[in-house]
């Protein structure tokens, strides 16, 4: 892996016949494989099974083990970590939606992903006003139709992967993370001095046209943040 390098692997799940996801509850812990049955709808749990699969297959490709072998737990505040990793020092982050599923792995820093499904329904102007930043709430008032709903998924993302990638939290109050998404797409953040707003690289990414994906990474340092995208077929 480059040393800077963050990988970002994403599936769609929607073509999942019953074999793809027996394959993928193959490889969850036991742990897994309950959580997987207690889902109420079968696509739901299709999404868990796939992307707790697709980061342990990610691993493998980096790390020493197979698949299935991976052990994870969690922080106090709901971060996940590996168990007895050895001398792979990993951070990862992974998430579902309806339809596609995506996982970031990385050795530079922490990081953080999320993935959402854009055509839902939702109350836009209900959600900005309870949790995004009043100039985030200004700028998607002033925007009208698609691009607003577009606009709405770019900040709700952006703000779940940082949160991942910090790791502390109901702790992070949502209002005080104000993104910024230029015309080119470029992302810029204003935070409280905790977060060291100077240290995170952000990405945008549709990996489908139902869907959008959003990448938190810190890095510190002067050097570039690779980010390397790639789809994955289920069978892989």
């Amino acid at each position: 892996m480059p040393p800077h390098g963050v990988h970002v692997c994403y599936q769609a799940t929607e073509a999942f016949d019953d074999a793809a996801v027996a394959a993928a509850v193959s490889l969850l812990s036991d742990e897994e494989r309950a959580q997987y049955g207690r889902f109420h709808f079968l696509r739901d749990a299709r999404d868990y099974a796939a992307a707790h699969a697709l980061l342990r297959r990610t691993l493998s490709q980096f790390g020493d083990r197979p698949p299935d072998r991976w052990r994870f737990d969690k922080t106090t505040e709901g971060k996940p970590f590996l168990v007895d990793p050895g001398a792979f020092r990993i951070s990862f982050s992974l998430s579902h939606a309806h339809g596609m599923v995506a996982c970031a792995v990385t050795t530079a820093g922490d990081v953080g992903v999320d993935v959402e499904c854009i055509d839902r329904d939702v109350n836009t102007g209900g959600i900005a006003a309870r949790f995004f930043a009043p100039a985030e709430a200004t700028n998607l008032q002033q925007l009208d139709g698609e691009a607003r709903r577009c606009r709405f998924f770019d900040l709700w993302t952006l703000k779940e992967a940082l949160v991942k990638a910090l790791g502390t939290g109901l702790a992070t109050s949502l209002p005080s993370l104000a993104f910024t998404v230029d015309a080119n797409g470029g992302v810029s953040l204003d935070a409280p001095p905790e977060v060291a707003a100077h240290t995170w690289r952000f990405r945008l990414f549709s990996p489908g046209p139902r869907h959008r994906l959003a990448v938190a990474a810190r890095h510190a340092g002067p050097e570039a943040v690779e980010l390397i995208f790639r789809s994955s077929a289920h069978d892989a």
